[in-house]
């Protein structure tokens, strides 16, 4: 087998809308416009400065299904660079951009190959020689709820085989179940590698025979889409192996926050100590542009200064604006107030009055109830109600723990603030 380099790539969302841009101060919002345009041109030079073979990409092309023209014609101006170098492409749509969707009369190059709402086998070649075949499906409509895995054929014998689907393997809760299908259902395919979208965190679900890997979108678009994101460089050797590099392709970077009030004297030590995390992802985004969400927590004697009034606001300006005239861009999105008081809560379950007694058997319900068995039952009963039917779910140990143990926190300040 000849060996050959392609680049797996998914949900671009170009010409995403960036939901709450308006809230944004100008420079801000014009960067988020043009970042996920400005990440596909980075997957095209990717490919191009790679020598790859081919580009396969894994639906969610465009963010909506009435694309505009604009995001149309730069998609098309990307895969005409990778024609001009010799370079293959092949696509499917999702359901943000499916085939019922609005779709100008643009005319793509001849080495760009989508494919329609039926599975079927296209080759991919180098200099003539055929080096993989590729087979893929896209979304007819928005919402596709059938497993469309069951719908490809194995792939004749000879070349390296592609299967290219965008899908939820295994009923990912983050993400609209559509094309639902299991690891099971792809490997028995007998397909060497599955080039899968749909989810926005890049993650493998099979390393090997086959391959089934999700490489993420190329930019994320909002505070949950933290990290790096881009896509896989997929190198297949003389015998048919699979090895994949992951490139990131982002120019914003998003990233949340954690800074602790504790041990902090005054406000200027919270800004300084805010501008740790801050500083220390300003490097790891490598040069790119920097979007944070700050959460501060921890318990201290700074908590009643951020209960004042528009004390959070100001401090999100102080910061901005101690960033302004930095770049690439840094801006903070937002600040969240998650600290509480200062309080001793082994002083007030010594005391010896009501309130010690309190603490007291706040403890003593929680030695008893060790394993938290009891706290189930009567949660139990209250979700069993059908009022909170499909709505409630009854939470792991972990989170019951951590619920048992804010409870008693929350008593310790009540006692606080009644003094």
């Amino acid at each position: 087998m000849q060996p050959f380099r392609f680049v797996h790539a998914a949900d671009l969302h170009i010409d995403s809308p960036f939901k709450g841009l308006l809230k944004y101060e100008p420079r801000i919002a014009q960067r988020l416009k043009e970042a996920t345009f400005e990440a596909y041109e980075n997957l095209i030079d990717l490919c191009i400065a790679q020598s790859v073979n081919f580009l396969v990409i894994a639906g969610d092309v465009y963010d909506g299904a009435d694309r505009s023209v604009q995001a149309q014609m730069r998609f098309r101006d990307g895969l005409t660079r990778l024609h001009e170098h010799g370079i293959q492409s092949f696509v499917v749509h999702g359901n943000h951009d499916p085939l019922d969707g609005r779709l100008s009369r643009i005319r793509m190059p001849e080495s760009a190959h989508t494919f329609g709402s039926q599975p079927e086998w296209v080759t991919a070649s180098t200099a003539g020689t055929l080096i993989a075949q590729i087979q893929g499906i896209s979304y007819p409509t928005q919402e596709v709820h059938d497993n469309l895995a069951l719908k490809f054929a194995p792939p004749p014998e000879g070349l390296f085989s592609i299967g290219l689907l965008h899908c939820n393997v295994g009923g990912i809760a983050e993400h609209d179940n559509y094309a639902p299908c299991t690891i099971k259902d792809l490997s028995g395919t007998g397909i060497d590698y599955w080039a899968l979208g749909h989810v926005h965190t890049r993650q493998t679900l099979n390393p090997e025979n086959p391959v089934i890997a999700y490489p993420g979108n190329l930019q994320g678009r909002h505070p949950n889409e933290s990290g790096a994101r881009g896509a896989l460089i997929v190198d297949v050797d003389e015998s048919g192996r699979p090895t994949s590099t992951f490139e990131p392709l982002d120019v914003v970077r998003w990233e949340s926050l954690s800074v602790s009030i504790e041990g902090l004297s005054d406000l200027d030590a919270l800004l300084d100590a805010a501008h740790v995390p801050i500083d220390e992802e300003r490097v790891r985004a490598g040069g790119r542009d920097l979007v944070c969400r700050i959460s501060l927590n921890g318990r201290g004697s700074l908590h009643g200064d951020l209960s004042a009034e528009n004390a959070i606001s100001d401090l999100s300006d102080e910061l901005r604006s101690s960033y302004a005239a930095t770049s690439p861009v840094v801006w903070v999105e937002r600040i969240s107030d998650r600290t509480g008081p200062q309080i001793d809560i082994d002083a007030l379950t010594d005391r010896d009055d009501f309130v010690g007694a309190v603490m007291k058997r706040s403890v003593a319900i929680l030695e008893e109830d060790s394993s938290g068995a009891k706290l189930r039952d009567s949660l139990s009963n209250v979700l069993a109600q059908r009022r909170f039917s499909g709505i409630l779910e009854m939470p792991d140990d972990a989170l019951l723990a951590e619920i048992v143990d804010a409870a008693r926190w929350e008593l310790a300040e009540l006692f606080e603030r009644e003094k």
